[in-house]
């Protein structure tokens, strides 16, 4: 696992809330601490699409990111800065990535926002006991490389 830490906050939100940029990673949970708590189960519900399941709902276990981003950007804006936030995001899927998920390792992401400072962490949850780090510092690796990418600038405690 790999912690950085977002230097420029307001532009990381910007992108986060408010572009197509995470629009295909998948929420696993969210938590947004500020007058009340709220917390979000990212996992897709198939019963609340009834007989239409098939058609209507998302084809994975968990909601993309796209479908909740403009619900959690609702309970973020506002006059007053949340007092912390927590989401962790399944990245999508890469065919031949060695870092990318399969049916033995998913990659996570968590992005916590506490004391003014955001910051991002890459982990691997692995279904299977193995003693190779590899596809952790693949995960590590590309993440540093895909926020590089986007110019979201971050720094390495």
């Amino acid at each position: 696992m790999k912690e950085r830490s977002i230097r420029q906050t307001k532009e990381f939100m910007r992108c986060f809330l408010t572009t197509e940029l995470f629009d295909e990673w998948l929420l696993g949970e969210a938590m947004i601490t500020g007058a009340v708590t709220w917390t979000v189960d990212g996992r897709v519900n198939r019963a609340y699409y009834g007989e239409d399941a098939d058609a209507e709902a998302p084809g994975s276990a968990h909601m993309p990111w796209a479908q909740i981003r403009p619900i959690i950007l609702s309970l973020i804006r506002g006059k007053h800065t949340p007092l912390s936030f927590r989401f962790l995001l399944y990245p999508p899927e890469v065919p031949g990535n060695p870092a990318s998920g399969s049916a033995d390792l998913k990659r996570v992401c968590r992005i916590r926002f506490h004391e003014g400072h955001i910051l991002i962490a890459s982990a691997v949850d692995l279904k299977t006991f193995t003693m190779d780090k590899e596809p952790e510092r693949a995960w590590d690796e590309e993440l540093s490389r895909f926020l590089d990418t986007h110019s979201l600038d971050f720094e390495e405690p």
